[in-house]
């Protein structure tokens, strides 16, 4: 019975440390995008959709959107005579794709709405109201999608002759550097800082990044000692060599971690002794501003995720250690076993998370690094059985065949 219990409480650990990961993952791959978004937040500043039509004549070919946000508001249905109160609204000038990841409202939709699936259920009684109306202010709207990605509850196009001053602008800076940033402030007198809203996804992507990295970590430290031992053995030690660029290679293959320098942190010219101090300046005023400034919807919605996507990060890692103090391999058999294990429990956690969280968890490194630190891991502990030549066994050998030739 005690043997029992204790096979459950492993295959528990395994399957919760694989779950708290793709979960982390999954929250992290929330606020993913493949643009580089870049947000103006307006406190002091005129600034409405004409600032954003003389934009978008000048830069014809760049995305963008301004926005606005309305709290307290009230949207009805008057089919079934149901209201929805103290909802927030998100009005924009421009394609919602930049916003919001799923269904797109175009700019010049001006009759449709995204609604969240929240006040849908309250106006509907269904989560899902593709192609009903409903009624905001003077304005009856058509639901042409369920809105995601914002904490706001209705999104909609602001009206060609609105006068409403705006929140904020986003802006595809993808092929903006620093300095074409600064230049675009200027260009159209924005006063107000450039803030990445990638750097929510990027956070959550290194600290879920953690657990591979600390697994690889153990591994190769196990390789350096063993090589530091085997100094003198030339082939032993170039085993290890290759051993530790190839436990390198296969955790930044399944990963896909990639390493590069941002060119925002190159100068224009090498005579520039100022430009790291002054970028270092920079940063240090975004993250003050990032952390003091009034959050929009849009950015709660994004460290809401971040948040939760460290929480089980953390979680990933502390049952990692308890894994490491609970499961010992000590054969083949066990190995094999707890790989099968780990696989179906990931088969298990991508299904779970799928139809819970809508969540894209089914990636490689999900699948392969826990199995791969534990054959790893395994090795480690049993190769000197093959690899390590004993030199007192040798010394011993040859002074027992000296006694042999004296006698």
């Amino acid at each position: 019975m005690i043997r029992l219990i204790k096979h459950i409480i492993k295959l528990a650990l395994i399957f919760a440390l694989i779950m708290c990961w793709g979960i982390s993952l999954g929250y992290a791959n929330n606020i993913e995008s493949k643009e580089k978004l870049i947000n103006f937040y307006f406190e002091n500043n005129d600034f409405n959709i004409e600032s954003v039509k003389l934009i978008e004549e000048s830069k014809k070919d760049l995305p963008l959107v301004g926005w606005r946000e309305e709290s307290l508001q009230v949207a009805t249905n008057p089919d079934l005579n149901r209201t929805a109160n103290e909802l927030s609204v998100l009005l924009i000038n421009g394609s919602s794709n930049l916003l919001v990841k799923g269904s797109m409202l175009f700019k010049d939709d001006k009759e449709g709405c995204l609604i969240d699936s929240e006040t849908s259920f309250k106006l509907f009684g269904r989560k899902n109201s593709l192609g009903k109306t409903i009624v905001y202010g003077d304005r009856n709207l058509v639901v042409r999608g369920i809105l995601k990605g914002s904490k706001a509850n209705i999104m909609l196009q602001l009206a060609e002759d609105s006068s409403l001053e705006l929140d904020g602008l986003t802006i595809d800076g993808t092929e903006f550097s620093l300095n074409k940033i600064n230049e675009f402030k200027l260009q159209f007198g924005i006063e107000e800082m450039a803030i990445n809203v990638g750097v929510y996804y990027m956070l959550a992507k290194t600290i879920a990044m953690i657990f591979p990295i600390l697994a690889l970590i153990l591994i190769l430290t196990k390789i350096v000692v063993s090589a530091f031992k085997s100094r003198n053995k030339p082939i032993l030690l170039g085993i290890y060599i290759i051993m530790s660029i190839a436990s390198i290679f296969i955790v930044f293959k399944a990963t896909k971690i990639q390493i590069s320098i941002p060119l925002d942190v190159i100068p224009n010219k090498w005579s520039d002794f100022d430009f790291w101090s002054k970028m270092r300046e920079d940063y240090t005023d975004k993250i003050q501003y990032v952390m003091y400034m009034k959050k929009s919807g849009i950015d709660i919605y994004n460290i809401e995720n971040l948040l939760k996507s460290v929480l089980f990060s953390i979680l990933t890692i502390v049952l990692f250690v308890i894994n490491l103090k609970v499961i010992k391999i000590s054969n083949i058999k066990e190995l094999l076993i707890n790989n099968v294990i780990s696989i179906i429990c990931t088969f298990i956690a991508v299904l779970y998370i799928w139809s819970k969280f809508n969540f894209d968890v089914n990636i490689t490194m999900l699948w392969l690094i826990y199995p791969l630190y534990l054959c790893a891991d395994y090795f480690m502990k049993i190769h000197d059985k093959y690899l390590i030549y004993d030199e007192e066994i040798e010394i011993d050998n040859d002074e027992d065949l000296e006694d042999e030739a004296f006698c």
